[in-house]
């Protein structure tokens, strides 16, 4: 059984909504579900209301991506599927 809710938002602000749900995929009434879905789960909202930006999103900014940077870290196996093998015991 579902419950319709409804609630009242100037038409701006929904276009906005409605657009940027199309563009990742869902539709307003999913992301509403999700939303109460997620207040439920973290039993309250489920991100942080403030009224000026927090510290964390003001110094969260990503260094710079230096070419050379994942030197050794990162490598290419000449069979394929030679990374699979340390897998087949859970396969």
């Amino acid at each position: 059984m579902s419950i319709r809710v409804s609630t009242h938002i100037d038409e701006a602000t929904m276009k906005q909504f409605d657009k940027i749900c199309e563009s990742i995929g869902t539709t307003p009434a999913n992301a509403m579900s999700m939303f109460i879905k997620g207040v439920i789960n973290h039993n309250g909202i489920p991100f942080s209301l403030t009224t000026a930006p927090s510290k964390t999103t003001e110094t969260a900014v990503r260094p710079p991506f230096r070419f050379g940077s994942m030197k050794g870290k990162v490598w290419m196996a000449d069979d394929f599927d030679a990374p699979l093998d340390d897998f087949k015991e859970y396969m």
